[in-house]
């Protein structure tokens, strides 16, 4: 089969589709990829060997409170429909894949208008508005958890998430440069906004009122070592980084949720308190009920109350 695939915006949205996509190709079938113009998004689809096909647009009008980018985007809407329908009647897809976001409105139009089956899936707890869209236009919604608020029927699949591929700790260490002490046990963070603001000063005391742990923040732009503290550049290949971690600590998007359970690391999520219609309080309750081995951790707590949550699983 020929199968479109519509994904970006972020690697919560991208790597799903690729996971996806790339099974598809597995099982013979020819996929094409459809992108927004972040450079971001380019660069998590080449990190994968996936050259995508880029849509002019940057972001959703209803995303920014500048008429101007409100007014540039609804014109950018506008282009990627068109364009997305030229490049549809050379590619002549089966069936249409959208993984939601900004990036799934432009193909979803043209898919019903073409009368092409057309599928969303939904990484979070709460419906996007695009995907609340695409249900009530006929689209079918599959779903990476048991609940997805805002959307009455849809098919609960799971989030697609990679294989993990496990290296001798020794192995992962080497290959992230990190030299820890022998038997410590590790704690791995992971998400850039985990680095930001009081929450970074939260962890960074917690690192330190935990001398017996090693922590391995994957957030910075350079490396550097703050006693049992190292901070290294993120990764495209998580593989090493799981590989080492005893403990994640990580923010709570459907997508990072979905690859910590696949890898069955005990976490401690951290839900975005900024995230639309505080969808990712609402993943980690249901990933601690899913897991078995999960933590959340509100950003209004203390240290301290990190600290207990740390050495209770790692004990």
């Amino acid at each position: 089969m020929r199968v479109l695939i519509a994904s970006g915006g972020t690697g919560g949205h991208i790597f799903p589709a690729i996971v996806f996509g790339k099974n598809r190709q597995g099982n013979g079938d020819v996929v094409s990829w459809l992108c927004g113009s972040r450079k971001l998004e380019e660069t998590i689809y080449h990190s994968a060997g996936i050259d995508p096909v880029i849509l002019p647009l940057a972001g959703s009008p209803m995303g920014t409170r500048s008429v101007t980018k409100i007014f540039t985007r609804i014109f950018d809407v506008f282009k990627s429909i068109s364009m997305t329908a030229k490049y549809i009647n050379g590619f002549k897809p089966d069936e249409i894949y959208l993984f939601g976001g900004y990036i799934s409105f432009a193909p979803l139009i043209v898919a019903r208008l073409k009368k092409i089956p057309v599928t969303l899936h939904e990484q979070n707890t709460v419906a996007g508005r695009v995907a609340r869209f695409a249900a009530k236009i006929g689209a079918r919604i599959i779903t990476g958890w048991p609940v997805c608020e805002g959307i009455k029927s849809f098919t609960y699949t799971g989030t697609p998430a990679r294989e993990p591929v496990r290296m001798a700790r020794d192995d992962a260490l080497k290959t992230l440069g990190v030299n820890v002490r022998e038997g410590a046990k590790i704690v791995g963070v992971a998400g850039g906004s985990l680095g930001s603001g009081p929450l970074s000063e939260i962890l960074m005391k917690a690192a330190k009122l935990c001398p017996e742990y090693e922590f391995v923040f994957l957030l910075a732009k350079e490396r550097r070592n703050e006693g049992n503290a190292h901070f290294i550049p993120p990764q495209w290949d998580m593989n090493p980084f799981y590989s080492a971690c005893d403990l994640l600590v990580c923010r709570s998007g459907g997508s990072t949720l979905a690859e910590v359970m696949k890898w069955k690391i005990p976490a401690i999520t951290i839900p975005w308190p900024g995230a639309m219609d505080n969808h990712q309080a609402k993943n980690a309750e249901e990933f601690v009920k899913l897991a078995g081995n999960g933590r959340i951790f509100y950003e209004n707590d203390s240290p301290e109350n990190l600290v207990g949550m740390i050495r209770e699983i790692l004990r």
